[in-house]
């Protein structure tokens, strides 16, 4: 792979996969990274689906990003804020209104694979041929086990089902949600003594170098078997009744204190750090202020 485009999502799992891709294949590779805008759904979501948002993006973006971003010359995360380590690292970051314009998509024509990092706009059918026509790899990297956790927060349907284990799943994109062939899994545990989105977060810590590992694949021209997923039920978020079910059975959505630690630890460094205090002062502030309660 020389010239790869990723289309990241904003939210904190998107991120830690675009960060640790870029990292690993720098040498390699030559990334071009796209912010596409997240499109309001029409759909009214529950209040602790909303609140879920809250931690997931906004404080991600509205607060630890830029915290991370004024401190980044004291901050000893394994993370950055995306304007600095993609500054840093020399790659090119775009804004994007519409994935689907015809020029836009002209624009793609030098890249050699197209890669969803939870992008919140759907790849059109004219993406599908153009790069199947090209050669060229039109990937998604999925947080569920394809093909039976299709959609939005699988992790949390797998919880609320009692599985074991979860997956990041790797697939070709085709003109449906999460439904082309699968080129690989990567299982992980489920942590019944977390939240959805603390589990959520170690997925993501995982996902870059399982990413990493599948372009190496291809740029050493390994034999790769697809696997063709057949109808499965596709999973959208929860209403109200699923959200008792979950409440009912000791599953929650976010845990506010450990998931401001763990922010905290990737983005600025341990409880002991200089910032720490500052720092969870102004998330509790920020939450406090936005939340959906």
């Amino acid at each position: 792979m020389k010239n790869v485009a990723l289309f990241v999502g904003n939210d904190i799992f998107s991120w830690l996969a675009c960060q640790d891709v870029i990292s690993a294949l720098s040498k390699e590779c030559t990334f071009t990274v796209y912010f596409p805008l997240a499109k309001a759904s029409g759909r009214l979501q529950e209040p602790a689906v909303r609140q879920l948002g809250l931690y997931e993006r906004q404080v991600l973006n509205d607060f630890v990003f830029p915290f991370a971003s004024r401190h980044a010359d004291v901050c000893q995360g394994a993370y950055q804020a995306p304007q600095v380590f993609l500054a840093d690292a020399g790659v090119n970051a775009h804004r994007i209104t519409d994935i689907n314009d015809r020029t836009f998509i002209s624009s793609l024509g030098n890249m050699d694979a197209v890669i969803s990092l939870r992008c919140y706009q759907k790849f059109s059918a004219d993406y599908v041929r153009a790069f199947s026509q090209r050669g060229k790899l039109l990937w998604n990297l999925h947080p569920g086990d394809l093909p039976h956790y299709r959609g939005v927060m699988t992790l949390f349907r797998a919880m609320m089902n009692g599985e074991e284990r979860c997956a990041l799943t790797l697939h070709e994109m085709d003109e449906q949600w999460d439904a082309g062939p699968v080129i690989a899994r990567q299982p992980a545990e489920l942590r019944y003594d977390l939240s959805f989105l603390e589990n959520m977060l170690l997925l993501g810590i995982r996902s870059g170098a399982f990413l990493a590992n599948q372009l190496m694949r291809v740029g050493e021209r390994e034999p790769i078997t697809v696997e063709r997923q057949g109808d499965y039920r596709y999973w959208g978020f929860p209403d109200a009744q699923t959200l008792e079910q979950a409440q009912a059975v000791g599953i929650e959505l976010v845990d506010h204190d450990a998931i401001r630690r763990h922010y905290l630890a990737l983005f600025v460094g341990d409880e002991f750090h200089a910032l720490a205090g500052q720092f969870a002062a102004g998330f509790d502030d920020f939450i406090r202020a936005h939340s959906h309660d």
